[in-house]
């Protein structure tokens, strides 16, 4: 019994010195409890009508004059963990800051909920997009850059909890990336915060109009790679 005592308090000790491994490990306590709760839907639209549909809709299309996300057809798993990150401080958004705090949003079976909810919406069929000058370099870099996690149409990853990208506006794809690259998100791996700082405005801007179209039939850039060009030297491929 002592010892058992004395281990734990070892650990809480360790926390205490490093509050930041602290909040990571509630963090994950929480997501794995959310993940293992079983959904309501009716739930979920519940919470999201009353807590979200202001500002994102009430598709979950969101708002691209407001710069705000679509969050229709998205990953629960990813939808999950933003939550968590807003309500932990790991993501910046005064806005957000106060809606994830939010009883029935922070709980882990309220997380479960609507993310399941949002999870089984169709995803915006207009999104914004750029002005399509640009695409073939967008396809380019994206591909390269981007398709690994993020997949080749868009749909994200959820064994890595990385987001689906397609049908999102055109602005607030553009808008988080210059916030990754300004490193202004606390959860994200460095090696994409440094990729993105290395790419111009254009390149930035290019990925966002393409991601936003996608997902996309394989004749659709047919038009715009005859002549596109090709990337600099110093950039990534």
């Amino acid at each position: 019994m002592r010892a058992t005592l004395l281990k734990l308090s070892m650990v809480i000790a360790a926390l205490l010195a490093n509050p930041v491994v602290g909040q990571e490990l509630r963090s994950t306590e929480i997501i794995e409890r959310a993940l293992r709760a079983k959904p309501d839907m009716e739930a979920g639209k519940r919470i999201y009508r009353e807590h979200c549909s202001a500002c994102h809709g009430a598709n979950a299309y969101g708002n691209a004059d407001e710069v705000i996300p679509s969050l229709a057809g998205q990953l629960p798993i990813y939808v999950i963990k933003q939550l968590v990150d807003l309500a932990e401080g790991a993501r910046t958004s005064a806005d957000m800051h106060r809606i994830a705090a939010k009883q029935p949003v922070s709980t882990p079976q309220g997380l479960s909920d609507i993310a399941a909810y949002l999870g089984t919406l169709d995803p915006n069929p207009k999104p914004q997009t750029g002005d399509g000058s640009q695409l073939a370099m967008g396809k380019r870099y994206y591909q390269g850059l981007c398709a690994y996690c993020h997949g080749a149409q868009g749909g994200g990853n959820e064994a890595r909890a990385t987001p689906a990208l397609r049908r999102q506006h055109y602005s607030y794809l553009l808008m988080q990336m210059r916030d990754l690259s300004a490193e202004h998100r606390y959860s994200v791996d460095l090696e994409i915060v440094d990729t993105l700082q290395r790419l111009s405005y254009d390149q930035l801007s290019a990925i966002a109009d393409y991601a936003s179209r996608l997902p996309m039939a394989g004749d659709v850039l047919a038009n715009f790679e005859q002549d596109a060009p090709k990337p600099a030297r110093s950039t990534p491929p």
